[in-house]
């Protein structure tokens, strides 16, 4: 029991391996869109819930709990990392599209409405009467907006934000290479120290001495 978290991490980990090597060696996809979920968010616990008299109240725990593990265990998160890169190995791209009620609207003519999931497997349009399995027509959503992302030139990619932290370069650092980390610390009381005794060395060696 003691090596189940490790295995269980192994093995989505190899799951997402394996999912994404078969998306990017398939030859007839050159695009591959997937909903852009915020996992870290949907996988938060709930908060405690207190009444008047300060006694918890159900909120859900049990159940938030078995979600969870049910979201991480879909390795959703490295399916997407990991096609990423692989794709952009063989010359693929892959964007992201929000995921906002994907499985509400109509891949046929975008009419949105939670009546349109009349269970939790079918899809009927309530407008057009347009009637699909409920993943198959959101997957259809899905790739439509990842479409209209690519053709409305907006960027495909966020920008990272770095930090740049400098530091103070001795002599024997005269340049900076490109890409560097650089740190400036504030000299300490023993650096104070060490420098006025190393002045006050150079003024005692310059100070002539009398000969008699």
């Amino acid at each position: 029991m003691a090596h189940s978290p490790q295995y269980e991490t192994n093995v989505r980990h190899e799951y997402a391996h394996q999912t994404s090597h078969a998306l990017v060696v398939h030859a007839a996809y050159d695009l591959y869109v997937f909903e852009n979920l915020p996992i870290q968010q949907m996988t938060k616990r709930p908060k405690a819930k207190k009444d008047a008299q300060g006694h918890f109240l159900p909120n859900g725990r049990a159940a938030k709990a078995g979600l969870n593990r049910a979201i991480l265990a879909s390795a959703w998160g490295q399916v997407v990392m990991f096609t990423r890169y692989k794709a952009r190995r063989r010359g693929k791209l892959v964007i992201t599209v929000p995921p906002q009620h994907s499985s509400q609207e109509c891949a046929e003519c975008t009419f949105t409405a939670p009546d349109n999931r009349p269970s939790q497997a079918a899809f009927v349009c309530q407008r057009c009467g347009h009637r699909d399995n409920a993943d198959h027509n959101a997957a259809r959503v899905i790739k439509k907006r990842g479409i209209q992302k690519l053709l409305s030139g907006e960027p495909l990619t966020t920008s990272r934000k770095t930090t740049r932290i400098f530091r103070t370069l001795g002599p024997e650092r005269s340049e900076v290479t490109p890409g560097e980390t650089h740190i400036r610390r504030a000299p300490s009381k023993t650096d104070m120290h060490r420098s006025q005794n190393q002045e006050l060395r150079g003024v005692i060696r310059e100070t002539p001495t009398s000969t008699r």
